[in-house]
């Protein structure tokens, strides 16, 4: 009988020694998938903050090649007005010439203007000239 009541002993403490693993395991098992679903929302967040910066960046990418190609479509509007006034320079020496009183064939020399484009400068700065001094006589 003490046989048997050792071996029930030994029984019900096996019994109680694997209920606790069981339940320890089953809380070990609770934390552990608690920690997977926090990591699979981290995941998650990434994945949808990695497909934010994406779209993101090909709106970026966009908005850089139209800021590129007003920037060119700029220099060269800045290149074409230069080239303008560069033009424009030589008639503008012209004008001031007929002011100083320089004649045609120091305009066609200095300012390298054809015959007609130097004729026609000073036929209209020279009658500017004339009027002016015109108005200033009868003040």
């Amino acid at each position: 009988m003490m046989l048997e009541n050792i071996q029930l002993l030994i029984f019900l403490l096996m019994s109680v020694l694997m209920l606790t693993l069981m339940f320890y395991g089953q809380r070990k098992l609770k934390r552990m998938h608690d920690k997977l679903n926090a990591q699979s929302q981290k995941i998650e967040k990434l994945y949808n903050d990695s497909q934010g910066l994406f779209a993101g960046a090909v709106g970026n990418d966009s908005r850089i090649h139209q800021l590129e190609a007003r920037t060119r479509r700029l220099v060269e509007r800045q290149e074409q007005l230069e080239n303008n006034r560069q033009a424009e320079r030589p008639y503008e020496q012209a004008i001031r010439m007929v002011h100083q009183g320089s004649k045609v064939e120091d305009l066609m020399a200095v300012c390298k203007l054809s015959r007609g484009e130097a004729d026609l400068i000073m036929m209209v700065h020279s009658a500017e000239d004339s009027e002016e001094d015109s108005a200033s006589h009868i003040h």
